[in-house]
């Protein structure tokens, strides 16, 4: 008891220290929760003392240290309720300071999230490699404020309020969640380019545009069912890439035909103003780049 007694009290602390006050907190509620466990263990200690004493089995001094004990438990409880009392307006001025803090980190979230869809990772043209650099920084920024919603949650929930917290808590999740899925996006981008690339690589004369058109179609059904948002840039841009890619295999398709003459070749170099040669060195880079699409 004299070390619950040592800890209840405020003699020589420095309450300004918000772990000061909360040690306090929480040594006057340990005395008052273990009020009934207590008068238990003091209530039996004194039958037993009763009993061996109507059989001439316990000494005077027992007795004393009996009552000695019954009176320290009451001075305890009695100190417990004075600091209870001189401690309420410091936890009160602690609660309202950290329910202003919460507060503020909520707003500081909300802020956060709108700013972030600025950022250059949220661009196409920004490219894997920096997109993901730079969600990196965003991941340190996500632990500074877990860091925060679990300072403020201790105090939150050492003074009572242990759920005032919790829309701070929901928020960093919907961040992190936003920040995985964007992740999660740029790794597609770079597997969708990468398949763009290997394509242009390919010679006209080993062309397969229905497999192609193919596996681009299912990069195209990943990507709408991604859970991002799709008015981002990043989304539209990839989205485009492939609706071009679409678009042109088609009428490669087309171009392959057997039924293609050299003057129906001469008239497309007529009309894209470039005097290429259909051979095994033509790639699909370079009739891409005729932009077909266009006429």
């Amino acid at each position: 008891m004299k070390e619950m007694s040592q800890s209840a009290s405020t003699k020589d602390k420095n309450l300004d220290e918000i772990k000061v006050l909360i040690s306090v907190v929480d040594s006057v509620k340990c005395v008052q929760d273990s009020t009934d466990s207590m008068m238990l263990q003091l209530d039996q200690l004194e039958e037993t003392l009763n009993l061996l004493q109507s059989q001439n089995m316990s000494k005077d001094s027992q007795h004393k240290q009996s009552k000695k004990l019954q009176d320290e438990w009451v001075n305890l409880k009695k100190l417990a309720k004075d600091m209870k009392k001189e401690i309420s307006p410091l936890v009160t001025q602690e609660t309202s300071k950290n329910n202003n803090a919460i507060a503020k980190l909520e707003d500081d979230q909300k802020h956060y999230t709108q700013e972030m869809k600025k950022r250059e990772f949220y661009k196409y043209e920004c490219g894997k490699e920096q997109a993901v650099e730079k969600l990196k920084a965003v991941y340190s920024e996500i632990a500074d404020f877990e860091t925060k919603i679990a300072d403020y949650g201790y105090v939150a929930g050492k003074f009572g309020n242990p759920h005032l917290i919790d829309n701070a808590g929901k928020q960093v999740e919907v961040i992190k969640l936003e920040v995985n899925n964007m992740r999660g996006l740029w790794e597609h981008i770079s597997n969708c380019q990468g398949v763009f690339e290997h394509n242009q690589t390919s010679t006209w004369e080993d062309l397969e545009p229905a497999e192609m058109e193919d596996e681009i179609k299912k990069l195209q059904k990943s990507l709408k069912e991604m859970k991002v948002d799709k008015r981002c840039n990043a989304y539209m841009g990839l989205f485009e890439e492939i609706k071009r890619w679409l678009q042109f295999l088609p009428l490669i398709a087309e171009l392959r035909d057997p039924s293609m003459r050299e003057r129906h070749w001469d008239s497309i170099r007529e009309k894209v103003k470039v005097n290429f040669v259909v051979d095994s060195k033509l790639t699909l880079r370079d009739v891409y780049n005729l932009n077909l699409n266009k006429y």
